[in-house]
Protein backbone atom coordinates (compact mmCIF):
# COMPACT_ATOMS: atom_id res chain seq x y z
CA UNK A 1 0.00 0.00 0.00
CA UNK A 2 1.46 3.36 -1.02
CA UNK A 3 1.12 6.13 1.48
CA UNK A 4 0.02 9.51 0.21
CA UNK A 5 1.64 12.55 1.84
CA UNK A 6 -1.60 13.13 3.77
CA UNK A 7 -1.71 9.54 5.04
CA UNK A 8 2.00 9.67 5.93
CA UNK A 9 1.44 12.84 7.92
CA UNK A 10 -1.54 11.31 9.68
CA UNK A 11 0.57 8.26 10.49
CA UNK A 12 3.28 10.57 11.88
CA UNK A 13 0.75 12.38 14.04
CA UNK A 14 -0.73 9.21 15.40
CA UNK A 15 2.65 7.60 15.91
CA UNK A 16 3.87 10.70 17.73
CA UNK A 17 0.85 10.56 19.98
CA UNK A 18 1.31 6.86 20.56
CA UNK A 19 5.02 7.39 21.15
CA UNK A 20 4.27 10.05 23.73
CA UNK A 21 1.84 7.75 25.41
CA UNK A 22 4.21 4.80 25.28
CA UNK A 23 7.07 6.88 26.66
CA UNK A 24 4.87 7.37 29.67
CA UNK A 25 3.51 10.87 29.33
CA UNK A 26 0.38 9.42 30.87
CA UNK A 27 2.18 8.00 33.89
CA UNK A 28 0.92 10.83 36.13
CA UNK A 29 -2.59 10.27 34.77
CA UNK A 30 -2.32 6.52 35.28
CA UNK A 31 -1.02 7.04 38.80
CA UNK A 32 -3.98 9.27 39.59
CA UNK A 33 -6.46 6.77 38.23
CA UNK A 34 -4.82 3.56 39.42
CA UNK A 35 -7.38 3.16 42.21
CA UNK A 36 -10.03 5.64 41.08
CA UNK A 37 -13.21 6.63 42.75
CA UNK A 38 -16.21 6.07 40.46
CA UNK A 39 -16.39 9.74 39.45
CA UNK A 40 -12.73 9.81 38.30
CA UNK A 41 -12.97 6.78 36.03
CA UNK A 42 -14.14 8.72 32.99
CA UNK A 43 -11.69 10.52 30.75
CA UNK A 44 -11.97 14.30 30.92
CA UNK A 45 -14.39 15.74 28.41
CA UNK A 46 -12.60 18.00 25.96
CA UNK A 47 -14.47 20.34 23.66
CA UNK A 48 -12.77 19.93 20.28
CA UNK A 49 -12.71 23.61 19.35
CA UNK A 50 -10.27 24.99 16.80
CA UNK A 51 -8.41 26.74 19.62
CA UNK A 52 -8.10 23.52 21.65
CA UNK A 53 -6.95 21.58 18.59
CA UNK A 54 -4.42 24.30 17.69
CA UNK A 55 -3.06 23.97 21.23
CA UNK A 56 -2.94 20.19 20.79
CA UNK A 57 -1.02 20.52 17.51
CA UNK A 58 1.48 22.86 19.19
CA UNK A 59 2.00 20.30 21.94
CA UNK A 60 2.10 17.42 19.45
CA UNK A 61 4.91 19.06 17.48
CA UNK A 62 6.82 19.60 20.72
CA UNK A 63 6.28 15.98 21.76
CA UNK A 64 7.49 14.79 18.36
CA UNK A 65 10.62 16.91 18.79
CA UNK A 66 11.32 15.26 22.17
CA UNK A 67 10.61 11.81 20.72
CA UNK A 68 13.08 12.44 17.88
CA UNK A 69 15.72 13.61 20.36
CA UNK A 70 15.34 10.76 22.83
CA UNK A 71 14.47 7.68 20.76
CA UNK A 72 18.00 7.17 19.37
CA UNK A 73 19.50 7.75 22.81
CA UNK A 74 17.12 5.26 24.45
CA UNK A 75 17.78 2.68 21.74
CA UNK A 76 21.57 3.15 22.11
CA UNK A 77 21.58 2.94 25.90
CA UNK A 78 23.78 0.11 27.09
CA UNK A 79 21.83 -0.84 30.20
CA UNK A 80 18.26 -0.96 31.40
CA UNK A 81 19.16 1.61 34.06
CA UNK A 82 20.44 4.03 31.43
CA UNK A 83 17.30 3.45 29.35
CA UNK A 84 15.07 4.04 32.36
CA UNK A 85 16.89 7.29 33.17
CA UNK A 86 16.51 8.51 29.58
CA UNK A 87 12.81 7.57 29.55
CA UNK A 88 12.35 9.53 32.78
CA UNK A 89 14.08 12.54 31.22
CA UNK A 90 12.00 12.21 28.05
CA UNK A 91 8.79 11.97 30.07
CA UNK A 92 9.68 15.12 31.97
CA UNK A 93 10.40 16.98 28.73
CA UNK A 94 7.19 15.73 27.12
CA UNK A 95 5.14 16.88 30.09
CA UNK A 96 6.97 20.22 30.08
CA UNK A 97 6.24 20.68 26.35
CA UNK A 98 2.55 19.98 26.90
CA UNK A 99 2.36 22.12 30.06
CA UNK A 100 4.02 25.02 28.22
CA UNK A 101 1.10 25.22 25.80
CA UNK A 102 -1.56 27.66 27.00
CA UNK A 103 -5.06 26.28 27.49
CA UNK A 104 -4.03 22.60 27.31
CA UNK A 105 -3.44 20.13 30.12
CA UNK A 106 -1.67 16.78 29.92
CA UNK A 107 -5.04 15.08 30.52
CA UNK A 108 -6.60 17.00 27.63
CA UNK A 109 -3.64 16.17 25.37
CA UNK A 110 -3.98 12.47 26.15
CA UNK A 111 -7.76 12.56 25.64
CA UNK A 112 -7.48 14.32 22.27
CA UNK A 113 -4.75 11.88 21.12
CA UNK A 114 -6.90 8.91 22.10
CA UNK A 115 -10.02 10.29 20.45
CA UNK A 116 -8.04 11.15 17.28
CA UNK A 117 -6.92 7.53 17.05
CA UNK A 118 -10.54 6.38 17.09
CA UNK A 119 -12.22 9.22 15.15
CA UNK A 120 -11.00 9.38 11.55
CA UNK A 121 -12.56 12.81 10.93
CA UNK A 122 -10.82 14.30 13.95
CA UNK A 123 -7.53 12.66 12.96
CA UNK A 124 -7.81 14.17 9.49
CA UNK A 125 -8.71 17.57 10.94
CA UNK A 126 -5.58 17.46 13.12
CA UNK A 127 -3.46 16.25 10.17
CA UNK A 128 -4.65 19.23 8.13
CA UNK A 129 -3.73 21.58 10.96
CA UNK A 130 -0.26 20.04 11.18
CA UNK A 131 0.20 20.31 7.41
CA UNK A 132 -0.73 23.99 7.55
CA UNK A 133 1.86 24.57 10.29
CA UNK A 134 4.56 22.76 8.34
CA UNK A 135 4.07 24.73 5.12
Amino acid sequence: MTLTPHRSLKALILSASVAALSLGAVAPVAAQTADPAPETQTAPQVEMTDAKLEAFVTALLGVEEVRQDFTPQIEAATSEEAQAELVTQANAEIIAKIDAVPDLTVDEYVTIAQVAQQDQALGERIATMVETRME
